[in-house]
């Protein structure tokens, strides 16, 4: 199946042999729900992570992601449950989801490298860690402006419908891409509103709504690429600015070249030089 990449936060803590006897296979239906976790919150001093927004899931929804069967599902179901892993409780059309422990929205400052065990360690190596701490700064950072975006989504969806909606994994997906293409948080938020804006203009039924994110995806898209063209564009004026004046003669105060004549500025009849 075809869908867009985003990254996600976990701990490593995770890979170990205890979390393995225990998870097993389990563990990309585990991955799925920390990555499709959309907020956190805190009961009798536990973290609980919010998949989906609380939406319902059917089994065969999962089943879907991972090309397996809805038994296989629903074993990974129970062994997750079983040791404490997720909580669930069932819905009229499907599961909701709740990670424990969650760790999906770790604060920056948190976020530290693995010390070094070789005091000798190359400035190359160095480099390397350096660059890997930027990377996952940038990816939370990311991160958080999916969410964001996510969540100011299904503000207006609700909005619009007259009830409560969540977003879908392929919500989020199509968020990340934006964000991937260097639409940040306000510009996304920005744009989303009137992209509604002109939905509610163009409507001529309240049945009819925005049902998913890719809808307006387009319409952010054709902004985000208006946007950098404007910026090409002005740093090409800019560079023809520059051009001409260093070009224009009269700016830089030379003498205009006198034209060289080969009469010697002579004029009328010339006598021919005794040899």
């Amino acid at each position: 199946m075809n869908r867009k990449s985003y990254p996600f936060f976990i701990y490593s803590g995770l890979l170990n042999s205890e979390h393995y006897d225990k998870i097993g296979s389990a563990i990309w239906l585990f991955l799925w729900f920390i990555s499709s976790t959309t907020k956190e919150h805190v009961k009798d001093g536990i973290k609980w992570g919010i998949v989906l927004g609380h939406k319902p899931v059917k089994a065969r929804e999962m089943a879907d992601v991972f090309a397996v069967s809805e038994k296989t599902v629903r074993r990974w179901l129970e062994s997750l449950e079983q040791h404490e892993y997720i909580k669930t409780v069932r819905a009229p059309y499907g599961l909701i989801v709740s990670v424990k422990h969650s760790k999906r929205f770790t604060p920056k400052k948190t976020l530290t490298r693995p010390e070094a065990t070789d005091r000798t360690i190359s400035a190359d190596h160095r480099d390397k860690n350096v660059r890997r701490e930027i990377d996952i700064t940038k990816n939370h950072t990311a991160e958080e402006a999916i969410n964001e975006i996510a969540a100011h989504f299904i503000r207006l969806r609700s909005a619009q419908e007259g009830r409560s909606v969540y977003p879908s994994p392929r919500d989020y997906q199509a968020i990340a891409r934006i964000v991937s293409l260097g639409a940040s948080a306000q510009e996304a938020i920005k744009w989303l509103g009137e992209c509604f804006t002109a939905f509610e203009q163009r409507r001529t039924s309240s049945a009819e709504t925005i049902k998913a994110f890719s809808y307006c995806a387009k319409f952010m898209e054709d902004r985000l690429n208006a946007r950098i063209a404007g910026r090409t564009i002005t740093t090409k004026k800019e560079r023809n600015t520059i051009h001409d004046k260093t070009n224009d003669r009269a700016d830089t105060g030379r003498p205009e070249k006198r034209k060289t004549s080969i009469t010697g500025g002579q004029t009328g009849r010339i006598r021919q030089k005794p040899l």
